[in-house]
């Protein structure tokens, strides 16, 4: 079980006391008050010392995963427009480590800064990227939430080995970028119109204690302790993690007890990345049950980079990997968990408007590894090279590079128009088979393919399969690899045809699959574009106010799902 770290933030307000005694006078009680009134903001974290549970479906983070290194704080008023102190030289408070007071897990107090009285809403950012942090250290007068909340573009940088800088964005060297929760209206007696509220902001009017409207500086502190405001927020990245139910997987049979084939699991990596998101984006309700964690409801966030369903702008922001000049993958490849939470990766939330499941624009798990059809041991013998004619439910698979060349031979030595029409499809596919590898075969090409052999191929370098993917041609499974994809499931409840929901994943959502079953080949080429892949003086007259809040940071919520391929 993974520890979950909570984040209690305490944001309290402590009046300053005047710099010259004869701006303060005594009163008939004895106390204290003031010629002027200015407010604070402290901040304290505790770090409790029980693991969470996983008793409503939600899984526990991981230390770093919950640690705040800064924290911005913005505040509104109650036209939703950023307000600040007078002495601020910016919108947004930052607050660093050192004022957390984490040590040892016991709540510190800390040195307060200045807030608004005219505070009526709260946004805080915890851990923000480089885009995000640029734009809240640049709010301006005026500005609103969806200022802030404006569309980040993570930009793609040329020469990455793999796409992974897309989630730097939200995971980073700083921690992982957090912002308010968002809220769920459960207060209708009908279950039915439960439902995840537009607005993130938190509303703080009722939690605010002026310092004008107490006799003294500790009257007014003791009441913003005893009625704090507080406020959850969430990772905007999502977690992903792959588990193999057993070593090695086959032989399989399919219903009717024909084999399927041997397959031995390699690697996985997540593919079509999203660039494109909101710091907040808007929740509905997903199919699925939840019992009531830190979230009230499961969910899936609306995806405002749509604008029409069916839209094609929103294609602009995903990133597929690619091949390097080797025809290799530039990717992160990930070996298998054999325990929960031992490899994972993270992601940016890639979510889809309702009307839009289609393929090509949900975040996928690729998976790496070899497969051969199954027949006896004298057969297909997994680890070696194996070729298919694609042909649809007619299609052949070939054991070794003799077995289709002796198919070849009598085929090509007939006139076209006596060939059958298998042999002229498996003749075509041979010859652009040839052609497409001849290149890659230097000065050990033979000429045509009736002369090519097995240990010529074998000077092709690795991922020789990539060289096939030309519609028509012969695969070429070169060691048995293959590939496979898988689009990832959010809401296993949605079973209806690309239900709204159904696909995508969701910030602050872990996602463990685990593959169950292999029903057959991949693809010989990394999928992406192949014919059977988818396409400084104080001022003293201001007002003052104190805040107190507590934040707690929201455990991932963990996905289990089994799949097939």
């Amino acid at each position: 079980m993974l520890k979950i770290k909570s984040i209690l933030v305490s944001l309290l307000a402590i009046t300053a006391l005047a710099s010259c005694s004869n701006d303060l006078d005594d009163d008939s009680d004895g106390g204290v008050t003031k010629g002027y009134d200015v407010a604070y903001v402290s901040i304290s974290l505790t770090n409790p010392k029980t693991p969470g549970t996983r008793a409503s479906g939600e899984q526990p983070s991981l230390p770093e995963e919950s640690a705040i290194k800064e924290l911005y704080v913005i505040t509104f008023n109650a036209s939703k427009v950023v307000v600040k102190d007078a002495d601020a030289t910016k919108y947004a408070t930052v607050l660093g480590t050192s004022e957390f007071g984490t040590n040892s897990g016991i709540t510190t107090p800390n040195t307060p800064v200045k807030v608004s009285t005219d505070t009526k809403y709260l946004l805080v950012v915890a851990n923000p990227g480089t885009v995000l942090q640029a734009r809240l250290d640049g709010i301006a007068a005026g500005a609103t939430f969806n200022d802030i909340n404006a569309l980040i573009t993570v930009a793609t940088k040329s020469g990455e080995a793999n796409n992974s800088y897309l989630v730097e964005e939200v995971v980073h060297s700083n921690g992982c970028a957090m912002i308010n929760a968002g809220f769920y209206d459960d207060s209708d007696p009908e279950p039915t119109n439960h439902a995840w509220k537009a607005d993130c902001l938190l509303d703080v009017a009722a939690n605010i204690f002026k310092a004008s409207d107490y006799k003294t500086e500790q009257e007014a502190l003791n009441a913003a302790k005893s009625k704090p405001a507080r406020l959850d927020i969430e990772r905007l990245a999502s977690k992903m993690e792959v588990m193999v139910a057993v070593t090695e997987i086959g032989p399989f049979e399919d219903v009717t007890g024909n084999s399927l084939g041997q397959f031995e699991f390699g690697n996985w990596t997540i593919d079509y990345y999203n660039s494109l998101l909101f710091p907040f984006a808007q929740k509905t309700k997903t199919r699925s049950s939840h019992t009531t964690g830190f979230y009230k409801s499961n969910f899936y966030t609306v995806d405002p980079n749509f604008t029409t369903a069916g839209g094609t702008e929103y294609l602009t922001g995903i990133v597929k990997n690619v091949l390097d000049v080797d025809r290799e993958p530039k990717v992160d490849w990930v070996s298998k968990s054999t325990i929960a939470g031992e490899n994972y990766r993270y992601s940016i939330e890639n979510t889809m408007a309702a009307g839009y499941q289609k393929f090509g624009a949900a975040t996928r798990l690729v998976i790496k590894g070899q497969y051969a059809p199954w027949k006896n041991d004298a057969d297909f013998t997994l680890g070696d090279d194996w070729y298919r004619l694609s042909n649809g439910t007619n299609s052949i698979n070939f054991k070794n590079f003799p077995a289709l060349l002796a198919a070849y031979t009598p085929a090509a030595a007939k006139l076209e128009d006596d060939r059958t029409a298998l042999e002229k499809l498996l003749v075509n596919a041979c010859d652009k088979f040839y052609t497409q590898v001849k290149t890659a075969l230097g000065g050990a090409d033979p000429g045509s393919f009736a002369g090519l052999t097995q240990t010529i191929l074998d000077n092709i370098s690795a991922n020789g399969g990539e060289l096939t993917k030309e519609d028509g041609c012969i695969y070429w499974y070169q060691k048995s690899l293959n590939y496979y994809y898988y689009e990832i499931r959010h809401d296993n409840a949605a079973n209806d045809h690309m239900e709204y929901g159904k696909y995508g994943i969701v910030r602050n959502n872990y996602y463990t699959l685990t593959l169950t079953k292999v029903n057959g080949n991949g693809t010989p080429w990394y999928p992406g574009d192949g014919p059977e892949d988818p396409k400084e003086e104080e001022d003293i007259d201001k007002l003052g106010a104190y805040l107190h809040f507590e934040i707690k940071v929201a455990p991932w919520v963990y996905w289990q799902t089994n799949f097939e391929i």
